[in-house]
């Protein structure tokens, strides 16, 4: 056992400090990036790839997706966004669009108890 593994929890419970960290990273935020990243997960890197992504959570309520290159950004948004066919929902559910350019758009998530704004920017290379 090496000096790292001393430091390991074991116990079944939190700790403290844990509990604390999981109070700022498991937001909100953190599980609309989670969906929107299993929706995106083939889209972003298919036959047109972007160079690079990033997905962050700037706060509880605010979530960004950022892509060089790859698909446009009105192609993004169609597929994030819910959709209801005949009561088939694709998309992630409880995402609206509430702005969209030719670089950036806004989208609302309605999944969680306060709404979360999801950020998208294409940066073009």
């Amino acid at each position: 056992m090496n000096s790292s593994d001393d430091a390991m929890l074991v116990a079944d419970g939190l700790s403290e400090p844990e509990r604390t960290l999981l109070e700022l990273t498991a937001t909100p935020a953190a599980t609309l990036l989670g969906a929107v990243s299993m929706s995106l997960r083939t889209m972003l890197f298919g036959e047109d790839p972007a160079g690079w992504v990033d997905m962050w959570q700037a706060r509880a309520d605010l979530a960004r997706v950022e892509w060089m290159d790859g698909p446009e950004l009105a192609e993004v948004v169609a597929h994030l966004a819910a959709k209801d066919y005949e009561g088939q929902i694709e998309g992630v559910p409880g995402l609206r669009i509430t702005s969209c350019d030719d670089h950036s758009a806004k989208l609302l998530w309605l999944g969680s108890a306060a709404p979360v704004e999801l950020q998208l920017t294409r940066q073009l290379s």
